[in-house]
């Protein structure tokens, strides 16, 4: 797999570029403007670099002219990421010496494969498909059919998350975990969902529309006390999640992007403390 550095001063953007990359198993670095851009290819010599053209003070082009200078990240392909908005830009990146460019804004379903295509040596990951489409709500991985939760005991994940494809890259990392996988797009969704459904693990994102993450465990802390109430966020600002950990509302916080072989080893580690806190 490979490391790959992505220059862009966009937070939303940096997070959703590493969250794909980390999925399809590449290591994800990032700067946010030019000169630390610069000094994190020096630093980490990375096999592929990201870059916006249009970053604050040390755009894109000079980035370029710095990195492609330097002896020993020539030979590093660079990509410009960029709306391409004018006629004649594209010819204008290719001239200028990146080695090919990422349209904004991305599509997600593509975006690793654009990246790998660049890669001297392609990794084996080139050929994975994208991520299945997002499932409906409240959807889960079990085969159509499966009985109940209640029926069979089966173990149960909750997943909360306003972005269907991020639903979607989750679930797919999940396939073949031996707990049902259940998804909900709203905390008001999945305040539905944990009604009429047995629920061991719930793994919420922070920030939603209406109800934020911590507001949604909360919910469930008081509702449902025995389960276990994680975030996955890759905000910032993590003063509202650090105070649901202290109450007692969360019981972890994981940080976007989380790879699909961390992801696993927490959620086990979950319904084992889930297992222990339903003896208690």
């Amino acid at each position: 797999m490979a490391r790959i550095l992505i220059i862009e001063d966009n937070p939303a953007n940096i997070e959703l570029m590493s969250f794909l990359l980390s999925a399809y198993g590449h290591t994800p670095l990032s700067a946010a403007d030019g000169p630390r851009g610069v000094a994190a290819a020096r630093s980490e010599r990375p096999d592929l670099i990201a870059c916006d053209v249009n970053l604050p003070g040390m755009d894109g082009f000079a980035v370029l002219a710095e990195l492609k200078g330097d002896p020993a990240l020539a030979a590093v392909p660079i990509l410009a990421v960029t709306a391409l908005a004018m006629a004649g830009d594209r010819e204008k990146l290719l001239a200028a010496g990146f080695d090919g460019y990422i349209s904004k804004p991305i599509e997600p379903e593509s975006f690793v494969a654009e990246l790998e295509a660049f890669l001297i040596t392609a990794p084996a990951s080139a050929a994975a498909p994208a991520p299945s489409p997002s499932p409906s709500p409240a959807q889960a991985t079990a085969p159509t059919g499966a009985a109940s939760a209640r029926d069979t005991g089966a173990r149960t994940l909750l997943l909360v998350d306003d972005d269907r494809f991020m639903l979607g890259v989750l679930n797919d990392m999940l396939v073949g975990q031996p707990y049902r996988v259940l998804s909900a797009c709203s905390g008001e969704e999945a305040l539905q969902v944990l009604s009429h459904e047995p629920v061991e693990v719930i793994l919420c994102d922070q920030a939603m529309p209406g109800m934020r993450g911590t507001e949604v465990l909360a919910e469930a802390a008081a509702r449902y006390p025995n389960t276990v109430r994680l975030m996955l966020s890759g905000q910032p600002d993590l003063t509202d999640i650090e105070a649901a950990i202290r109450s007692g509302v969360a019981d972890g916080h994981y940080i976007k992007p989380l790879g699909a072989r961390a992801l696993r080893e927490q959620l086990d580690a979950a319904f084992r403390l889930q297992s222990a806190r339903g003896m208690a």
